[in-house]
């Protein structure tokens, strides 16, 4: 019997020996309950926060424990040398009091998130920081968003297929964006904002109920987000995962991501890789560009092993002031997009890239070598290419792609339309047109390459051709796989080019299967207008 209890308690030694660090107070660590905070979900601990980072500090740097409970603070912030380490079970809430956040501006920098607020967590140009642990970060957002009342639909909807019963469906306002409390401007910011900051870690905490963006990476040099879970009330707006803005080197890897915005946005940022992580959200999954703050340039991007569901666009890339974006590379990404209600940007495409000028500016930056490899897509509209006069998209590449459209709750009362939001005309921004399987208009050098399309056989008639491209130069298509839009008119053929050169075509199978509609029977397979240098092998 004694035998049996040294044996136990043996095993029991050895199994807390290999708990997680993160499950025990470092040695010389300097924990907030030492220095006043309560962490009993009522009081506001802010200032415990701070004393404790103070003497952290001051002591040279090292971690700063926070062990289990509810800690209910207001902006804190970080330092060079400083480790936050999160326990399991410790909670940091933002307070319901938005006074309790200080301003962006007082600190030199604005334009991280929707409000002019800092959030909870945030670093000002310091180095070697660190946010760790397996605890939470809880922006509070019920606190701050009418939970019962939706945005209403602001935009100019004449040019829309529906017009004004665009989006007309009391059955989806349960999808569409909640309205947030008083001045926008004034709730609370993004949950985490590191400015100018170099050697940054965030790894394994959940983020959740972010009432702005969760993450800001701005203008930081060598970040690492690693195992990271966002878990955002999709409803709410602007509830971005992470962002990148102006800064380089940065890595996203095995993270969780779900967001009433864009999961991963990279706007003027480069040298950036994101893999193995799952995207959901009611934006983009992954988001390039806007340039809403500046010109910079943004290049060198990676994003590999990628799962995005339930997006209201896939990948988005996206040009609209001066600054070129470049080298972007996409591969083994699944792709599963959709048509949702209300204010949201989007419009079910599982891939869209444009380029035209954004509201304001006339002047527009390029978008050139992007590659999409092995990729699997369901979308409630097409793959969306659209470049400008003022910027021709150049090199773009799809291989081994196989594409599915399919028709789902809002296809009636939203679909058939292009959205191009933010734009200087109107008649552009949000406007009815045909669904191609793939529209390409202003692109040079387009390749095409192992393809395949299948469409939902239920669908409108305006889902059309397989590939609809004009003013274009320089285009390889080779092993297309696809029959037209099951119930589109005869007249449209399934490969519809105009106003190009330089075309080279092999290997098509663009014949209907059988038990498809009589007329898709009758189309044309290729149609081409003013397009000059063909050949089709």
């Amino acid at each position: 019997m004694i035998c049996k209890k040294i044996l136990l308690t043996g095993l029991y030694l050895f199994l807390v020996g290999q708990l997680p660090l993160y499950a025990q107070q470092p040695a010389d660590s300097f924990n907030v309950k030492s220095y006043g905070a309560l962490g009993d979900g009522q009081t506001l601990d802010t200032k415990s926060f701070v004393s404790t980072i103070a003497a952290c500090v001051k002591a040279g740097g090292g971690t700063v424990y926070v062990p289990n409970g509810k800690f209910v603070i207001g902006t804190v912030q970080l330092f060079s040398n400083i480790h936050l380490l999160l326990s399991p079970g410790a909670v940091l809430v933002a307070s319901p009091d938005n006074n309790n956040f200080l301003q962006q501006k007082d600190f030199g920098f604005s334009g991280s998130g929707a409000s002019d607020k800092l959030g909870l967590l945030f670093a000002d140009h310091a180095e070697n920081v660190s946010i760790t642990g397996f605890g939470a970060i809880d922006g509070n957002s019920q606190a701050f968003m009418y939970q019962d009342s939706v945005q209403a639909n602001g935009d100019d909807l004449s040019h829309t297929r529906q017009g004004k019963a665009y989006l007309d469906a009391p059955k989806g306002n349960r999808e569409a964006p909640v309205m947030w409390k008083g001045d926008n401007s004034r709730r609370p910011g993004t949950q985490i904002i590191f400015h100018a900051c170099k050697k940054v870690t965030v790894s394994e905490i959940t983020i959740r109920n972010a009432n702005d963006w969760s993450m800001d990476i701005k203008e930081s040099d060598d970040v690492k987000v690693l195992g990271i879970t966002i878990d955002n009330d999709q409803r709410v707006p602007n509830s971005d995962g992470v962002d990148m803005y102006d800064s380089k080197n940065v890595i996203i890897a095995d993270c969780d991501i779900r967001a009433g915005d864009d999961c991963i946005a990279d706007i003027g940022s480069s040298n950036i890789t994101v893999t193995n992580c799952n995207l959901a959200s009611r934006s983009c999954g992954i988001r390039i560009g806007y340039n809403v703050f500046n010109d910079n340039d943004s290049g060198n991007l990676l994003f590999n092993n990628i799962r995005i569901s339930g997006a209201n666009r896939g990948v988005g890339i996206f040009q609209r002031r001066k600054g070129n974006m470049t080298n972007m590379l996409f591969s083994n990404i699944i792709i599963d997009s959709r048509l949702y209600p209300g204010q949201w940007w989007g419009h079910g495409e599982p891939i869209h890239i444009s380029a035209l000028p954004g509201m304001g500016y006339k002047e527009v930056g390029t978008i050139s070598n992007v590659r999409f490899t092995n990729i699997i897509a369901k979308g409630e509209e097409g793959i969306v290419l659209i470049g400008s006069k003022e910027s021709t998209l150049t090199d773009i590449t799809f291989e081994n792609v196989q594409l599915t459209i399919s028709r789902g709750a809002f296809t009636d009362i939203n679909a058939g339309n292009f959205d191009l939001r933010p734009t200087n005309d109107a008649k552009t921004n949000l406007f009815k047109h045909d669904i191609p399987a793939v529209y390409a208009s202003k692109v040079d050098d387009l390749t095409i390459k192992d393809f395949k399309v299948s469409w939902d056989s239920s669908l409108p008639g305006y889902f059309t051709n397989v590939l609809f491209c004009e003013h274009f130069n320089h285009m390889v298509i080779d092993g297309l796989t696809a029959p037209g839009g099951p119930n589109a008119a005869t007249g449209e053929a399934v490969v519809s080019l105009h106003d190009g050169s330089d075309v080279s075509i092999a290997n098509l199978e663009l014949r209907p299967k059988e038990g498809t509609p009589a007329g898709a029977s009758k189309r044309l397979l290729l149609f081409k207008e003013n397009v000059t240098g063909l050949v089709q092998k």
